[in-house]
């Protein structure tokens, strides 16, 4: 369909355009605000001092609602959902699978153990859990909170893409 895809590269944008660092700016990625890094801000205690994750929050929006206006995209993660959930166009869309099939997939891709496989994944659901909770009146990974959701445990990576697509385009129409 040749619309952009942006992930990780999102951030590169954010860094560039707010002046944060593209380090710290990781560091924040899907993790829950940790209020001792509030302190870490320059100017903490005036008048105008605003914390870094703040800072860091409203430069993804602002990034995130700059893309989505210019055209059609695929924003992966950033709690793009939230932040465009007023969009008439939005097709907010989960992609799942359950611990083992995640486990096997890390194994094979990542050349890693079973346990670190398994650490990783717990991990992961554990900071994307807390950073989405924390910004949005719904749960992360709850069904009702997306427009389409998709378990991979029972249809192949093509499929669902296809799939997506299909609900995309109809729901241009």
């Amino acid at each position: 369909m040749h619309i952009p895809y942006y992930d990780s590269q999102l951030l590169a944008k954010v860094a560039q355009e707010s002046g944060l660092s593209m380090k710290y700016l990781e560091s924040q990625n899907e993790q829950s605000i940790v209020l001792t890094t509030i302190y870490q801000s320059i100017g903490f205690g005036t008048r105008d001092y605003v914390p870094l994750e703040q800072k860091a929050a409203q430069a993804q929006r602002e990034i995130i609602e700059k893309i989505a206006a210019e055209k059609p995209c695929v924003i992966v993660g950033r709690r793009a959902d939230i932040i465009l959930r007023d969009e008439s166009k939005l097709l907010s869309v989960f992609i799942c699978a359950s611990e083992d099939k995640r486990i096997q997939h890390i194994m094979r891709s990542e050349g890693m153990t079973e346990k670190e496989a398994r650490q990783r994944v717990i991990k992961a659901d554990r900071e994307r859990a807390a950073y989405y909770n924390q910004a949005s009146q719904g749960k992360w990974g709850e069904p009702g909170n997306y427009d389409l959701c998709i378990n991979t445990d029972h249809i192949s990576a093509d499929d669902a893409a296809a799939l997506i697509t299909r609900t995309a385009i109809g729901q241009r129409s």
